[in-house]
């Protein structure tokens, strides 16, 4: 988070330990560097951490400082289970993140979901429509992707908008930015009463790696309560299914070859899939061989596609969040009070949360 000087309110609290880490983690840090920008002994930040001593006052003042933050998000007393995230899914580039930028994500998420609910909170009751698996072992992703297109009352043929359908059914999307390119989005829905899955995607994706990444995500929070082998994999089947269901793509890919490369890219804005997907989806369904799907990812890399294809698929924008944002502001709230209520600053508030320019610029989905 990136902040102004924090205010110097709740100075006679004390940090709650988890937040404090979640806090610092979150940042990308570790206590020595926390310690050195708040130009205290590593000691008390390890110690305040331990739950062996309190850290407050002038001295709580400076590490929220440090860390760019209200105090109040470092006295907020955050849940056990804060740092546990078996409930959290992540969607990686090939390359895999160190484990302190996985720990970064991982408080990122947890973070970014106290502020959300805090502000949904009063003004958002919209309840959630798609399913979601109770047994440990999950179902067939392909037959889950079907139930949650009915849920979501999708019409047969492609999904013509993904996000306004999940926003409709309950999900929250979140598009920020996540601190790295081999972070695609993060997701959770715990199992408290009246928890929300929210998906937090990274802005700038292209719209076809945003579609089916939300759909990936989606795919965790309906289907994996913690986590297992091939959950990857299975996501990935679940997202293909839910955007290109088999019985109904699968007459545009019969007898593809690869000398049919135009075919593939006149398919891409007809489905919101990228062509890499397309051919992907072609093998799963059998309609290519190895031998086949082989050549495809030698040509798909020859042509540099791997990395930039052609055809650009519009991004799409969840209003959810906005939404609720213009009602707070309607309701004669400042940028500030609403930053406040988000436990940040108003610095980093306007960094990641959509500010609507004017009132009256979106109608709330649902009231509080």
């Amino acid at each position: 988070m990136e902040a102004t000087r924090s205010e110097p309110d709740g100075l006679g609290a004390s940090a709650d330990r988890r937040s404090l880490v979640l806090v610092r983690e979150a940042k990308g840090w570790t206590q020595r560097d926390l310690a050195g920008q708040a130009q205290v002994n590593q000691s008390t930040i390890s110690k305040a951490e331990n739950g062996l001593t309190e850290l407050k006052g002038q001295t709580l003042q400076a590490v929220a400082d440090a860390l760019e933050c209200p105090v109040a998000l470092l006295t907020n007393p955050a849940p056990r289970s804060a740092l546990d995230v078996s409930c959290l899914h992540h969607r990686r580039r090939a390359s895999r993140l160190t484990a302190t930028a996985k720990n970064k994500i991982g408080a990122v998420a947890h973070l970014s979901r106290l502020s959300v609910e805090n502000l949904l909170a009063g003004y958002y009751d919209m309840p959630v429509l798609v399913p979601r698996v109770a047994e440990l072992d999950p179902p067939d992703p392909v037959t889950m992707a079907a139930q949650v297109r009915d849920r979501l009352g999708v019409a047969p043929g492609p999904v013509p908008n993904l996000v306004a359908s999940l926003e409709a059914a309950g999900v929250v999307v979140f598009e920020r930015p996540l601190g790295s390119t081999a972070q695609d989005a993060v997701s959770s829905w715990p199992h408290g009463p009246g928890q929300l899955p929210l998906l937090i995607v990274n802005s700038g994706l292209s719209g076809d790696r945003q579609r089916f990444t939300i759909a990936h995500e989606l795919g965790h929070v309906v289907m994996h309560r913690l986590p297992g082998e091939d959950q990857e994999a299975q996501a990935d089947l679940f997202a293909a299914s839910l955007l290109a269901p088999p019985e109904e793509i699968r007459p545009a890919l019969t007898v593809l070859t690869t000398a049919q490369f135009r075919r593939l890219i006149e398919l891409k804005p007809v489905w919101g899939m990228s062509v890499a997907a397309l051919v992907r989806r072609a093998y799963d369904l059998d309609e290519i061989s190895d031998r086949q799907y082989r050549e495809f990812q030698l040509r798909l890399t020859n042509l540099g596609w791997k990395t930039s294809e052609p055809v650009d698929i519009p991004a799409e924008h969840p209003t959810t969040l906005r939404a609720v944002l213009e009602r707070r502001l309607a309701a004669g709230e400042s940028v500030a009070d609403m930053a406040r209520t988000a436990l940040m600053t108003e610095h980093s508030f306007r960094r990641y949360f959509p500010i609507p320019s004017r009132p009256g610029a979106l109608t709330a989905q649902n009231g509080g």
